[in-house]
């Protein structure tokens, strides 16, 4: 093995990753099984995808309830005592309204999904973990304010600025802690802006690129924060989005 596939490899790791049924989660997971990882599990409300790495293992989670995340930790923590390797906490819903039609369910949800759960998982199974990697996934929201998603935006900036507190509380343990933020990806969530051809060419136009990003687009970046290649990186946002975020005119 070369040096540049020894530090990609995810070889004898134990990973989790949550949304993993998603079109970014599904691609995350398989990358780092692709990687070598030991075991990945794929967490998910009904994860009963069929996988064809056999190192991938489904978990069925609700993710608003705190019981059901709390048996989880247990679980992961008495089978691998020595602790899990990389957490990615890529789960994440969205609701679009007139701020001032917004409902509190939907606020709630999102809430839930979006903040407390990668809090409650990264707390539960951080305490076992002697080293190790958590990515958190944002999103352009952690950076930008976009219209009628107040609780999107909200729970997106305020995962940002738990990965800042994480990577500073967990450092002594060796455990890195940092985001990706995806930009405008083709996937099952943003189908309806995709397939309209002005909202599709709009977005597109926003990048350096002039393109969507795809869900590879995301996994190579999260496998490059899961493995040694980036065992100096922690704290820090990267954004995944084709330039938005840093063009102007």
């Amino acid at each position: 093995m070369n040096y540049l596939d020894s530090v990609f490899s995810l070889a004898g790791k134990i990973v989790i990753v949550t949304g993993s049924t998603g079109g970014i989660g599904q691609a995350i997971t398989v990358s780092l099984a692709n990687a070598g990882a030991k075991k990945v599990y794929a967490v998910d409300l009904d994860s009963d995808k069929v996988w064809l790495n056999k190192n991938i293992e489904n978990y069925s989670l609700n993710l608003r309830d705190k019981e059901q995340i709390n048996k989880f930790v247990d679980i992961i923590n008495k089978e691998h005592e020595s602790g899990i390797d990389v957490l990615v906490n890529c789960a994440g819903v969205t609701f679009t309204n007139n701020f001032f039609e917004y409902s509190d369910k939907d606020w709630d949800t999102t809430y839930e999904v979006n903040l407390l759960a990668p809090y409650l998982l990264s707390k539960g199974l951080s305490d076992n973990m002697h080293t190790g990697s958590i990515i958190n996934i944002t999103s352009l929201n952690a950076q930008l304010a976009f219209p009628n998603n107040p609780a999107y935006v909200t729970t997106k900036h305020g995962l940002k600025g738990l990965t800042k507190s994480l990577a500073l509380e967990l450092g002594d343990k060796n455990i890195r802690v940092n985001n990706v933020g995806p930009g405008y990806i083709k996937t099952e969530m943003t189908k309806k802006s995709w397939s309209d051809t002005k909202t599709h060419d709009e977005r597109s136009k926003k990048t350096f690129l002039n393109r969507w990003g795809t869900p590879t687009d995301i996994a190579g970046t999260v496998l490059f924060l899961a493995s040694d290649a980036s065992s100096y990186i922690t704290g820090q946002d990267i954004y995944v989005d084709g330039g938005w975020t840093a063009k102007g005119l």
